[in-house]
């Protein structure tokens, strides 16, 4: 596990600035802290650099590697779980290997498919090939965009690293706002490929691949078709049967490593089942990692629960609480690491797990990815009654919206309303995965600006659903948000702050071979009256007591609605109300400082918004106006 970062002065064809590209790479050191490597190509102007992480290959595994006549380069950052099988077809082609790492495998592995090679991988992975024959320098992205990858093109040269602040270091030009990047991350809490908020600078999206030379210039595709169909003829106790080999598959294929890796523990169903596997072909005890938040309720903090957990299945257990204070102290850099504000209140405990788990062990699985293709957050139940029940749905919105207290549970309604308002597809998805309602977008934004950023992500919404064959408006949305929400938000987080502590985050529900098993299966099966992840946990119970498997979700909950009342919500208004403020100058002042007073006076929950907000404000002073 690295961070990459290269530049080509494709017109010029300048010698790279090794000055300028080591500093670049030092910025990127959290992400590789065991060693550095470069390669540079004068004639072409080329340059490539690693911050290398040791976690396959200790000894020999140093990057850029190359094949063996040196007209192919490869800086990488990832792991390929099915890396052995593939040396060993490479080695029976005739392919020569001078490492063990799943480095080479790639530069072989492209030597003989082309960059389709990335269809043969099974891994999390971004990487960089330059192709001294063809001039072409190639970038490619895992299936599910669990690593990140950024990039810049203008007239003179093209720039890519593991993390945007890399690439800043390396261009002399003040970054400013993208408009729509930051449209779209406050209608979403998130931006999607290829936007971010800073104007220059695009993202690659997940199981995509770039082409770059200066003859004909960038050009991007998908390399994996996605053409998903719903599978409605075969029984659940089929569906059981197979997901219950392929999560064992998963988890020790993810296992691979040669230092030594433990888990990120919640407490809850999905790291349970990880949990279970991994004690199976652990050599010794699995180590497990868990932190809670000082201030919440009692039954938010899964502490103990993890803890159970650990003793159950004879692990070593380390935890730890965040304090208020450990949390509004670590958010400045908490937005240095993440680079891209979303609207995750979470997040921040991804760094204090990774930051217990350094120096005991270097990889962490964790249970990242069972939600979105299970069914596993409260709007995938409304929404799936609401397609197969519309007549229950009517009469719950209309029960519901007179019961007190109305705070949250109404905006719930509100937005189980707007998906079912509509017969339209995209829009029915696109509403489902707003983080505002269309009402309080059209408060905050200026109307002409929503109607043009909706309309745009109404189209990405269309090209992202339209993969997938079903009846309904639901399993379209376990789709989407597998390859909006989950890239762009929860493993962005998941990786940086992991990286942040030089800890790998692997994600074994992400497997491609799982996935593409659990997106074939209807919604009927994942969804029930009161709750998600209903095969899900019926597999679960193969692993871990049925009490365990069917306990409430619950994660890394915290008290940021309770705190965003008293110092951060303070911070935040400072914020908002300066002169050079995103509010200020892009939004409706007035009212959002109406939201802040409702929220401060316990009248309205608006903790989701107005973290998000917090995080744009924040990432705004730091990269922006600094």
């Amino acid at each position: 596990m690295c961070g990459i970062v290269g530049i080509f002065n494709y017109k010029t064809k300048q010698p790279i600035d090794r000055y300028r590209l080591k500093g670049a790479s030092d910025l990127l050191i959290h992400r590789g802290p065991d060693g550095e490597g470069f390669y540079y190509d004068d004639n072409n102007g080329i340059g490539l650099a690693n911050r290398r992480l040791s976690i396959i290959d200790l000894v020999t595994g140093d990057q850029p590697i190359s094949n063996e006549d040196e007209s192919i380069w490869i800086v990488y950052n990832g792991e390929l779980y099915n890396y052995l099988e593939l040396r060993e077809y490479l080695i029976k082609k005739g392919h020569v290997f001078k490492t063990k790492s799943d480095t080479e495998v790639i530069v072989h592995a492209y030597e003989e498919f082309g960059i389709d090679c990335v269809k043969k991988f099974n891994g999390i992975f971004a990487f960089a090939i330059w192709d001294k024959n063809s001039q072409t320098l190639y970038l490619a992205r895992d299936h599910f965009g669990v690593k990140p990858l950024y990039y810049l093109y203008d007239k003179e040269r093209f720039i890519f690293a593991s993390e945007i602040k890399a690439i800043l270091r390396l261009v002399e030009e003040k970054q400013g706002i993208n408009k729509e990047g930051l449209f779209q991350c406050l209608i979403l809490r998130y931006t999607l490929a290829p936007e971010t908020l800073f104007k220059s600078i695009k993202k690659l999206g997940p199981s995509e691949i770039l082409h770059f030379n200066s003859e004909f210039g960038i050009s991007i595709k998908n390399y994996w078709e996605k053409n998903l169909i719903i599978d409605y003829d075969k029984s659940e106790s089929y569906w059981k049967d197979k997901l219950a080999y392929l999560y064992e598959n998963a988890i020790k294929r993810q296992m691979i490593s040669d230092v030594p890796i433990g888990l990120s523990l919640s407490g809850g169903v999905d790291s349970a089942t990880i949990l279970s596997i991994m004690s199976r072909y652990s050599n010794g005890n699995v180590k497990t990692f868990s932190v809670g938040f000082e201030g919440g309720k009692y039954e938010d903090n899964e502490l103990d629960k993890a803890e159970y957990l650990s003793r159950l299945f004879g692990a070593e257990f380390y935890s730890a609480l965040i304090s208020e204070s450990d949390y509004i102290d670590f958010f400045d850099k908490y937005l240095w690491y993440l680079e891209e504000p979303v609207g995750n209140e979470s997040a921040i405990a991804y760094y204090f797990v990774a930051k217990l788990a350094q120096g005991t062990v270097k990889v962490l699985l964790n249970g990242q990815g069972a939600d979105e293709p299970f069914g596993g957050y409260d709007r995938y139940i409304g929404a799936y009654h609401a397609d197969t029940k519309p007549w229950l749905t009517e009469n719950l919105i209309k029960i519901t919206s007179v019961i007190r207290p109305l705070k949250y549970r109404k905006y719930q309604i509100l937005k189980l309303n707007e998906y079912a308002s509509t017969t339209d597809l995209h829009e029915k998805v696109l509403n489902a995965a707003s983080l505002l309602t269309l009402n309080l977008r059209n408060k905050i934004i200026n109307k002409e600006t929503i109607n043009n950023t909706y309309y745009n992500l109404k189209e990405k919404t269309r090209v992202i659903i339209n993969n997938i064959t079903s009846k309904i408006g639901t399993e379209k949305l376990f789709f989407y948000d597998l390859f909006s929400s989950l890239p762009e938000n929860l493993l962005l987080c998941e990786d940086k702050l992991a990286m942040a502590a030089g800890i790998e985050a692997r994600v074994p529900f992400l497997d491609v071979e799982l996935v593409e098993t659990t997106l074939s299966i209807p919604a009927q099966y994942k969804i029930g009256l009161f709750s998600g992840k209903k095969i899900h946990k019926k597999v679960a119970e193969k692993f871990v007591d049925k009490k365990i498997a069917h306990q409430r979700k619950i994660g890394f909950n915290n008290p940021v609605e309770k705190w965003l009342r008293n110092r951060l919500g303070n911070e935040l208004e400072d914020l908002i109300n300066s002169h050079d403020s995103i509010t200020r100058n892009y939004l409706n002042i007035k009212y959002i400082n109406k939201m802040v007073s409702d929220h401060k006076a316990s009248k309205f929950n608006h903790e989701k918004f107005l973290f998000l907000l917090l995080s744009i404000e924040k990432w705004n002073k730091l990269f922006l106006l600094r």
